[in-house]
């Protein structure tokens, strides 16, 4: 007889989303200057693959990108292979950084 099958194995990552200055919470406590709601976007499609927005107390916290009511308007400026940070109030690129097919970080 052979041995049981177990579970599957999920290959996926078990924490996923981008983390920076734009989505964090400071120990200070002041947020003065940081952004209330923000999208990751992916330059080559123009799929929001990430957000995040602070609560009344200024707690910043992961979203579901299907929960945030933003359209993206994809600019040709954009570097390519890339995920922009997008201010959803100022529809300004805050940051910006390349990553691989997959979605990772290039560093």
């Amino acid at each position: 007889m052979g041995a049981a099958a177990g579970p599957a194995v999920s290959q996926e990552p078990a924490v996923g989303g981008y983390e920076g200055w734009w989505n964090s919470t400071p120990v200070s406590g002041d947020i003065s200057g940081l952004p209330k709601e923000t999208v990751a976007v992916r330059t080559d499609t123009g799929e929001i693959v990430d957000a995040s927005a602070r609560d009344e107390n200024g707690q910043a916290a992961a979203v579901d990108p299907d929960d945030v009511e933003y359209s993206v308007v994809v600019n040709p400026a954009w570097p390519e292979q890339s995920v922009v940070i997008i201010d959803t109030e100022t529809d300004e690129v805050i940051e910006s950084f390349r990553v691989d097919a997959s979605g990772t970080p290039l560093r």
